[in-house]
This record gives C-alpha cells, sequence and structure tokens, in this order.
C-alpha cells in the first residue's frame, strides 16, 4: 500500500483509536447505566416510587448517550496517531513530521520521506497487532453481573406494584369525583338562590372540590365526601323544614270559609288559581256583615302572625300585607286595594315555593349524585378489608341516597303508607303531639277496634261512631269529639292535642272541642294540623319522623 502524504497514513491509525476508544467508553457507560438501573429497581423494592421501571430503562439510555457524546468531544486526532505510532517504535518521527509538515526546507522534507516509509511499513505489517479494539475481562466480567442482577430484578415480581396499581386507580378516581363536585357546582351556581341553605350548600361543595385536590388517597376522598353529605342533609333538612311550614301555613288558611279556596289555590301552588281567589275574596269582603269583617280581619292577623313563606322576604311581604288587609277590613274601609295587594304577595309566595321545590329537587340530586358515584369505590375498599366511614356500609346512608335519588324519597315512601293506614283506621289517640293530633284529625273510631297515632301511641276503645251514619269508616262531614268514652282499655280522657311531652292541654283558639260536640272536619283537620306543627317546629325529631308526620296530614287533608 503506498501513502503519498502523512495524512493519508495516519488515516487508518486514528480509526483504529477511534475503534479502541469507542469500545471503551461504550463498557464503562454500559457498566454506569447498569449500576443506576440497578439502583432505581431496588429502591422501587424498598420505597413507593411511581416510574421506577421507566427510571431504570431511562438511566442505562442516558449512560449509553452520555458515552457517545463524550466520546465524540474526546475523538482522536491526526496528532494522536502519530503519537500511537511513535509509541510502538517509531521514536517520534511521526510527532515530528507532523508538526513540521509546513516547512519547506531540505531537513524537513528528508525527515517526512523517512517518517513516511516507516510508518507505511508499520501500518502495514503491525497495525492491526499492536493498536486492535479489546474487551476489558475486569469490565465484561462487572456488566455481565450487573446485567443479570437487572434480569432478576425485572423479572421477580415486586409487591410494591399493586399497592401503585391501587394508588394511581385511586388518583384517577378522586379526579373524577372532583371534576363531578366542579360539575355540581356550575349547576348550583347557575341559579343563584337568596336561601341561606343554598349558600352553604355551594360553600360545602367549593370545599370538598379544593380538599379531593389535596387527598390523593380514596380512603380520604370517602371521609370527605360523607362529611359533605351529612352537612348537605343538614341543609336539605332546612329546606325540608322551610317547604313544611309554607304548607302548613297555606292548610291554616283553609279553617276559615272565607280562605279556604285561596289557601288551596296557594297550597296547590297555582297562580292563576290565587288570582281568581283572590278577585272571589274581594267580593265576598264586601256582602259580610260587620261581624263576619270583624271575624275575617281576627283570621288575616292570626295568619300574619304565623305568616310563612320560601324567604325571608317572601314571608315578612305577606305578613305586612296581611296587617294592612286586616286593618283596613276592621276599620271598615274599602280593602280592595289591600286584598289586590295580598293577592300578588301570595302569588309571590306561590313562587318563591316552586323556586324552593326546584332547589330542594336539584339539592337532592346532587347529594344523590356524589353518593352514587362514590359507592362503587366504598364497596370495593370495604371487599378489600378496609373500613369507610358508616355512610357507605351496606344499607347506610350513602345507598338510600343513591337508590332513592333525594334525602327523603324512601322515607316519604314508608311515611305515606303509614299515614294512609292511619287514616283509614285510626281509633284512639297517639302519644305525643303529632300522633295525636293524627289522631283527633281522622275523627274515625271503630266498634271496637284499636289506633294508633304517629307519635308512637295506641288506644283501645269499646264505644261505637265517631261518625255520623256508620262505624268504623269514617266522614269527612261533622266529626263528633267525645272526650270520656269506656271499653276493655278501660277509661280514656282526651285532652285535645298536646304540647311537648307532658300531655299539657292546648289552650289556643277553638281547637279541643266540647264533650259530645260536632264541628265540620275542615275546622278539626286545621286544629289539628297547626298543633303538630307547632309540636314539630319545638321538638328536635329526625327528619324521617317530621316527614311521616307531614305526609300523613297530607293524606288526610279535607279537600283530597
Amino acid at each position: 500500500m503506498k501513502f503519498s502524504s502523512l495524512e493519508e497514513l495516519l488515516l487508518p491509525v486514528k480509526k483504529r483509536l477511534l475503534q479502541i476508544k469507542g469500545l471503551d467508553f461504550f463498557q464503562r457507560s454500559l457498566i454506569a447505566g447498569l449500576g443506576l438501573a440497578c439502583l432505581w429497581m431496588g429502591l422501587g423494592r424498598l420505597f413507593l416510587l411511581n416510574g421506577y421501571r421507566f427510571g431504570a430503562m431511562l438511566s442505562l439510555a442516558a449512560a449509553l448517550a452520555a458515552g457517545g457524546i463524550w466520546l465524540y468531544i474526546r475523538r482522536p486526532n491526526l496528532l494522536d496517531a502519530a503519537r500511537a505510532l511513535d509509541e510502538n517504535g517509531l521514536e517520534d518521527r511521526m510527532t515530528t513530521a507532523l508538526l513540521h509538515k509546513e516547512q519547506a526546507s531540505l531537513m524537513a522534507e528528508l525527515q517526512r520521506q523517512d517518517a513516511l516509509e516507516k510508518g507505511t511499513y508499520f501500518v502495514e505489517t503491525q497495525l492491526q497487532l499492536i493498536i486492535s479494539p479489546r474487551f476489558s475481562k475486569k469490565q465484561l466480567s462487572v456488566g455481565i453481573s450487573l446485567f443479570a442482577v437487572l434480569m432478576i430484578l425485572l423479572l421477580v415480581p415486586n409487591t410494591n406494584d399493586a399497592i401503585l396499581q391501587q394508588a394511581g386507580k385511586d388518583k384517577a378516581w378522586v379526579q373524577e369525583e372532583k371534576e363531578q363536585v366542579g360539575e355540581l357546582l356550575t349547576q348550583l351556581q347557575a341559579k343563584p338562590s337568596p336561601l341561606p341553605a343554598i349558600k352553604r350548600m355551594t360553600e360545602d361543595l367549593k370545599e370538598l372540590e379544593r380538599k379531593l385536590g389535596q387527598t390523593p388517597t380514596a380512603a380520604g376522598a370517602l371521609d370527605e365526601l360523607e362529611k359533605t353529605l351529612k352537612k348537605m342533609e343538614a341543609s336539605m333538612g332546612e329546606l325540608e323544614k322551610q317547604n313544611q311550614r309554607s304548607e302548613q301555613w297555606a292548610e291554616s288558611m283553609q279553617r276559615t270559609q272565607a280562605l279556604r279556596e285561596l289557601g288551596k289555590a296557594l297550597q296547590q301552588r297555582s297562580p292563576e288559581s290565587i288570582q281568581r281567589e283572590g278577585a272571589k275574596l274581594s267580593e265576598q269582603v264586601q256582602k259580610l256583615t260587620p261581624e263576619q269583617k270583624q271575624l275575617l280581619a281576627s283570621e288575616l292577623e292570626r295568619l300574619a302572625a304565623s305568616a310563612a313563606a320560601a324567604t325571608p322576604e317572601a314571608e315578612q311581604l305577606l305578613r305586612e300585607q296581611l296587617q294592612q288587609a286586616a286593618s283596613a277590613i276592621r276599620s271598615g274601609e274599602d280593602a280592595a286595594a289591600q286584598l289586590s295587594q295580598l293577592q300578588a304577595g301570595l302569588t309571590a309566595a306561590s313562587a318563591a315555593q316552586q323556586a324552593l321545590a326546584q332547589q330542594q329537587a336539584q339539592a337532592a340530586e346532587a347529594a344523590a349524585s356524589l353518593a352514587a358515584g362514590a359507592l362503587p369505590q366504598a364497596r370495593e375498599l370495604a371487599a378489600s378489608g378496609a373500613q369507610p366511614g358508616q355512610a357507605w356500609a351496606p344499607g347506610g346512608r350513602a345507598e338510600q341516597l343513591a337508590a332513592a335519588g333525594s334525602a327523603s324519597a324512601a322515607p316519604n315512601a314508608g311515611a305515606a303508607g303509614q299515614g294512609q293506614s292511619g287514616a283509614a283506621a285510626s281509633t284512639g289517640a297517639g302519644a305525643g303531639a303529632a300522633g295525636e293530633a293524627a289522631g283527633g284529625a281522622s275523627g274515625t273510631q271503630g266498634s271496637g277496634g284499636t289506633g294508633s297515632g304517629a307519635g308512637g301511641g295506641t288506644g283501645a276503645g269499646g264505644g261505637t261512631g265517631g261518625t255520623q251514619g256508620g262505624t268504623g269508616a269514617g266522614s269527612r262531614g261533622l266529626v263528633a269529639t267525645p272526650r270520656e268514652r269506656s271499653g276493655s282499655g278501660g277509661t280514656f280522657i282526651d285532652g285535645g292535642p298536646t304540647v311537648g311531652s307532658g300531655g299539657e292541654v292546648s289552650k289556643g283558639g277553638s281547637a279541643p272541642a266540647m264533650d259530645g260536640a260536632s264541628r265540620p272536619y275542615e275546622d278539626v283537620y286545621a286544629d289539628y294540623a297547626a298543633e303538630a306543627s307547632s309540636a314539630l317546629n319545638r321538638s328536635e325529631l329526625p327528619q324521617h319522623m317530621q316527614n311521616l308526620v307531614r305526609d300523613y296530614f297530607l293524606e288526610i287533608q279535607p279537600q283530597r
């Protein structure tokens, strides 16, 4: 082989040096990468590290890439090739010739010619023997050992993997719940409400969304959801209580003949009927005698004192308009303007009641949605041995909410059935204000039968009647209210609706009829319904018990 210049002669040597150095850098970077990968795999078995396998592979690739970059930076040049030849017997000929290759003197030319001849012989005969890439046995053994360790760590199952997988599922589920809470918040905020209960519910959902963003585990998220559901139920109970007060107040209007149809229209939430009946009331007032006007004014004042509406604003407006109408009627003035304002106030109260019902349904739907979305995760946790809160237990409150679609649907269904049974066959007076009021309002007593009230008491009688013209079935015409009766159960003195737990006799109005008196069913119903409502407001009965009493009176109301 004939080389025409030193550069051409040194190119094969430079290539050989690059191969040697490349092999050395590859071995070193591979060992470093395998060591880092083994470290990642070991840490993944000692600690809960997400993506430790990916970290191991990334470390190995990064070490090899770093070795390649370092090789490129430190790659051999022509001077390195010349030094390699000189170190193998050429005694600085190649280095000197390369450093003085630009000189044109005779001595420099002769020296370059000598180096070219000696170098050509060396490259042709000894280059492959002396400068040859070889694996380091020590590095090779270390690399094989690390590779074996890495394979073992990769193939042997890691118990932390199941924990990490579950943690990933938990995180994804918590994120889904957070997004669901955000959607519910958007729905509530789309229709702002002045009701404090709805405002508190909105704030509770905001707080839940914030806490879910800080809670990575499903167990922690379920705890936060349970707390929020309890708060939401409290708010829903407040809405239900406000709704009951409004409905019972509308029922109490019906005890007065002149206001009966207007009360029915308000209870039915019909603006058209309110306007129609309000116009009729204005006409009727003009035909009343002075005594009848005084009685109507007293009734309006009573309604003003107990006014109840869906919002504080509507309630205050009703109270003022009722007082104004009563004052106008009592003074003998033309009350048409005041009654017209009262009609507008009742229409506004009806609209507020309708809005309250919609907000109740929306709140119940939100609570049911939260409960239904979390139940599968709670069951999965329970199956794995964890103990989520009591709300997530089988048959617990969350399951009831999810199944019923609202906080009170299931209790109300049972209450309605019990109320219907009491309306058809009640024969005694129950213990407690609500139960006794229910028994008195029904006014029906079968011959020799037994009866129970919502308050939990039972009574037995041997007499007949309680109605005119029949036994046991009852009537909604004139209702007899006997005070004393005897039978197998002994003597029982009916003290009328009771206040509190001591059985005190209510002295308000005309609620308890005189012994043996017969009164219209509507009057008896209104008296007892009002007293039961008052007793419920004074007590702290559970919500489902309040719903039971309320539904009972709805079932036996006169217009049904």
